[in-house]
């Protein structure tokens, strides 16, 4: 393990701007005023690319936990479907520039507590819905 992380650490140390957190952002081409001419919308797509893909993934898993459910002994069963929604409620929340996204395109409301996504969670859920979102 040991040599594991000196290989790690002479990966990761080379000539670039570092700083205890990670690279240093004071330097680069992002800094430039031209190379980032409007990418404020970009960011946003980007993000919400990402929001949607997330929000699929998860339908995908509570879809598929119940899928699951179905074939297991019925204690089992019952229990997967108990525990469906367990570590999928991560958040963003704190996160500025999600907070700045959601502010841009959502009117400050997280996409993932929207009423119509966090009803399609529930129906699949209860093996009403299939995966559409």
């Amino acid at each position: 393990m040991k040599g594991m992380v000196a290989k790690m650490d002479e990966l990761f140390m080379d000539d670039g701007p570092w700083t205890d957190e990670g690279p240093c952002m004071d330097e680069g081409p992002w800094r430039d005023e031209e190379f980032c001419d409007g990418c404020e919308y970009d960011f946003y797509e980007a993000i919400d690319q990402l929001v949607r893909d997330v929000k699929r993934m998860k339908a995908k898993v509570v879809f598929l936990r119940y899928c699951l459910s179905q074939h297991l002994p019925e204690h089992t069963g019952e229990m997967l479907r108990w525990d469906i929604f367990s570590d999928l409620n991560f958040g963003y929340w704190g996160l500025p520039a999600y907070q700045m996204y959601i502010d841009a395109y959502h009117g400050g409301q997280d996409p993932f507590d929207e009423d119509s996504y966090v009803k399609h969670l529930w129906k699949l859920s209860r093996g009403k819905e299939t995966v559409n979102y």
